[in-house]
């Protein structure tokens, strides 16, 4: 992509690096996620992202992945990005199955996203589910909007950074965008989906089956994405919504898919949380300059089980 606008922000305290970002959200005080703040089934009420929350959340990721973009050397794309609702459902990318979707053909660049995510949440709880049973505490992440501000956030960074052409897989190269997107998080949100991605990983190497293979993963994600183009019309009404979420055949690929996408997130974070502080700007320049661009990113982290 051409970069078709750059944008400064005035003040030198916001270009942080990503070593100085983390340090503020990982020394913040983080509180525990109670089950007493657990509201019984609250996430299933509407989830609507605002105009105010996406600016929010937009402004924060363009800020946030400045020092990314300068370690990502010549893949950086720096952009100016902007969200835009769709209200539409004829606009709309896979119904209400994706949360949110680039455009990248105009300046400024666009995020576009659903006006609600609470289908997006409840496919989630379908897919997280066993670890939920353990830990139901976490479930509480789903009640907030921690999750929709990561959908736009990461998308923010990803528009503005080149990336393999054609090779490019939704739970091996995206897992890195959720990754930052996650460490953006504000406490307690941003361990407690940490902490969630880290039960996931350990939830699908206990299963008698294990982790899935490489060839079985890219058939997970390319099915998953033919049934969200099958399925979609059947998220647009809570009728036909209700019905698709009791399907759990119907919803197999699609609830695997989110499961491995977020075991690869947990991969990612198993391999960061390990580092030596000194060695993670390294390691940022590393995933961000390189591993992005190669079409076997995660394939080793995907085959060392641990």
């Amino acid at each position: 992509m051409a970069a078709d606008g750059f944008y400064v922000l005035a003040a030198s305290a916001e270009l942080l690096s990503p070593s100085r970002i983390e340090r503020i959200q990982m020394n913040r005080h983080s509180d525990v996620v109670c089950e007493d703040d657990l509201e019984e089934v609250g996430w299933k009420h509407p989830t609507p992202i605002t105009a105010e929350l996406a600016s929010t959340w937009v402004n924060k990721g363009r800020r946030l992945s400045l020092p990314l973009l300068e370690l990502a050397g010549p893949l950086a794309d720096p952009a100016t990005v902007i969200p835009r609702v769709v209200e539409k459902e004829s606009g709309r990318l896979y119904g209400n199955f994706m949360l949110a979707w680039l455009d990248s053909s105009g300046d400024p660049r666009v995020v576009n996203h659903l006006p609600d995510a609470t289908l997006f949440l409840q496919l989630l709880d379908l897919a997280y589910g066993p670890v939920f049973e353990l830990r139901p505490e976490l479930r509480s992440l789903l009640s907030g909007m921690s999750r929709a501000e990561m959908a736009l956030t990461n998308d923010v960074l990803q528009i503005q950074l080149g990336t393999v052409q054609g090779n490019y897989s939704m739970i091996r190269h995206h897992a890195l965008m959720l990754f930052y997107a996650a460490l953006w998080l504000d406490e307690p949100e941003r361990s407690g989906w940490l902490d969630l991605y880290d039960q996931l990983v350990t939830h699908v190497d206990e299963r008698p089956e294990g982790r899935p293979s490489l060839e079985q993963i890219g058939l997970t994600e390319s099915g998953a994405f033919e049934d969200f183009a099958a399925l979609s019309g059947r998220t647009l009404t809570d009728p036909e919504a209700r019905q698709l979420l009791n399907d759990p055949d119907a919803l197999q690929r699609i609830i695997d898919y989110q499961l491995y996408a977020a075991v690869a997130i947990g991969l990612l974070w198993r391999e960061y949380r390990a580092l030596p502080e000194e060695l993670r700007d390294a390691w940022h320049r590393e995933q961000l300059s390189k591993g992005y661009v190669s079409p076997d990113f995660l394939e080793d982290n995907w085959l060392n089980e641990k």
